[in-house]
């Protein structure tokens, strides 16, 4: 049995470039994270959380700590961590990730993700739309979910609660999805939704989602090439974690890797 743990990276909203003053958000739409068997959850989750408490020491005596909130229900957003200024000037960051990563690999958890990049243009001019990203994305996540666990496992996947009405239409249609086609047949239940504050797990796929956002901005458009950084630092050791069916952005018309 293995549990998957995803979040969105990229935007799937239109996009123009980034200096565009509407359509400016992101040229890849896409849905990532890991599975995990579920035996090493617990394990998991213990580590992450020393990992982001001693990393962040400083940051949660001054904002948990002083105010007497409790610790364990503080997360920190992956992207608000993987900033060009934080990841450049702060080795402890860099270190964190690389700590994340090596735990993933210790447990057999594999990351998997599934992005695509979006057409330039409003939805009118590209005749694409949120819903209609999202769902494309979560039914491809879960084919290479399924070709990536061993022929006798099944999997659950949980993601982090979101407000986004096209969200819930999507997990209606994996409903659909998980007995109509053949590369779904390993999935339990449709994608469920947990609070990401109480659970470490749900945290850490954040992080790894912040990671391949960075990295996707950076080889789908050179306006975001500040992120270099992002394969300079952890591509390598993002691409031994993965599980050999995840490591896939699609590109207009073309099959890409980094």
């Amino acid at each position: 049995m293995y549990i998957g743990y995803f979040d969105e990276f990229g935007h799937n909203g239109a996009y123009i470039s980034r200096a565009d003053r509407r359509f400016k958000t992101h040229p890849v739409f896409g849905i990532g994270g890991f599975i995990i068997p579920a035996d090493n959850i617990r394990q998991l989750s213990g580590a992450f959380r020393r990992i982001k408490e001693q990393g962040l020491k400083e940051e949660i005596e001054a904002k948990v700590i002083s105010k007497g909130e409790p610790v364990e229900h503080w997360e920190k957003k992956g992207a608000a961590l993987l900033t060009t200024q934080n990841v450049k000037k702060y080795r402890e960051v860099r270190n964190m990730i690389n700590r994340v990563l090596n735990i993933l690999e210790r447990l057999n958890a594999q990351v998997i993700f599934y992005g695509q990049e979006k057409p330039r243009g409003t939805n009118d001019e590209t005749g694409e739309d949120e819903r209609s990203r999202y769902d494309h994305a979560m039914n491809e996540l879960i084919k290479r979910v399924n070709w990536s666990l061993p022929d006798d496992q099944h999997h659950l996947m949980i993601l982090d609660k979101q407000g986004p009405t096209e969200r819930l239409e999507v997990f209606v249609s994996s409903a659909k999805f998980m007995f109509s086609h053949q590369d779904a047949d390993k999935l339990l239940e449709p994608p469920l939704e947990v609070e990401s504050h109480l659970y470490q797990t749900v945290q850490c796929a954040d992080w790894v989602c912040a990671l391949i956002g960075r990295i996707s901005s950076y080889k789908y458009d050179p306006e975001f090439k500040e992120f270099e950084w992002a394969i300079k630092y952890f591509g390598d050791r993002l691409a031994r974690a993965s599980s050999p069916c995840r490591f896939r952005v699609f590109g207009r018309g073309s099959l890409h890797r980094w």
